[in-house]
């Protein structure tokens, strides 16, 4: 009897564990698109369930930050600037009329927080469901690429298994297609990394290039306001900061690769 009640109880937690593996991230993410509901009200007096259109364009935002090949390095710039060519792209993401006038830009805090949200929310749901999505036919497909490009980025990026937790936080960090949560995810599955320090890494890699490209467009907004020409100057150092630093990377990377051969 004790043997039959202690199964009982374990296979009611597995399967409530799997539930809240499964449930738990999409619920989350869905009540902080809740709390933007409310950050972003719909007009006075309109019928329930109503969206104003800035909530609506940052929903738009959200679901194309999920589709390649869009990542922080297009959708922060957009988010953060607004205009004619946001609506058009959120217009033709939803398929329904965006009035340019309405997008004029989304506050800092509101972009990083959601997609920062939403890289630990993919992060979570990926790694506590890693087996089971495999076994899901067409997102199971999808998952199997995912792995494939992943296993690629790992043979010709040596130096993320060489760092170890450094090199793989540094790669979420890149903000450039295909360094996002879902890819860095599978890499820390290939690499038996925990699913805590996996989830955790993600988390640190997508605050910090969140917060350095929404900072560097902020700026050069606010740059372009007082004068262009400075927001230009501005640009132009940090794409000149950017290949400095890519040159010196690749001499650091070279010289990780001659350390690990002469071993």
């Amino acid at each position: 009897m004790l043997e039959e009640l202690r199964k009982t109880h374990e296979l009611a937690w597995g399967i409530s564990k799997r539930i809240l593996m499964l449930l738990g991230p999409i619920v989350a993410y869905g009540l902080l698109l809740v709390f933007f509901w409310f950050v972003f009200p719909p007009p006075e007096g309109a019928a329930f369930p109503a969206f104003s259109p800035q909530f609506i364009v940052l929903v738009g935002l959200l679901i194309a930050y999920l589709v390649p090949p869009f990542g922080k390095e297009t959708i922060i710039p957009a988010a953060l600037i607004g205009g004619a060519a946001v609506a058009a792209l959120i217009a033709g993401i939803i398929g329904m009329p965006i009035d340019p006038a309405d997008i004029t830009g989304f506050p800092l805090w509101v972009v990083v927080l959601a997609i920062v949200a939403m890289d630990i929310a993919v992060a979570t749901f990926i790694t506590f469901n890693f087996n089971l999505l495999l076994k899901i036919p067409v997102v199971g497909n999808f998952l199997r690429w995912i792995m494939r490009g992943a296993d690629n980025i790992i043979q010709s990026k040596k130096w993320i298994r060489d760092l170890s937790s450094a090199g793989l936080l540094l790669f979420m960090y890149i903000p450039l297609q295909g360094s996002g949560a879902m890819t860095t995810s599978v890499i820390a599955r290939l690499l038996n990394y925990p699913p805590m320090l996996a989830i955790g890494l993600v988390t640190i890699g997508s605050l910090m290039s969140s917060l350095t490209v929404g900072l560097g467009i902020s700026s050069i907004i606010k740059l372009w306001e007082v004068n262009p020409l400075l927001a230009v100057l501005e640009v132009v150092a940090i794409i000149g900061f950017i290949c400095l630093v890519a040159v010196s990377w690749s001499k650091i990377v070279r010289k990780i690769g001659q350390m690990q051969n002469k071993k």
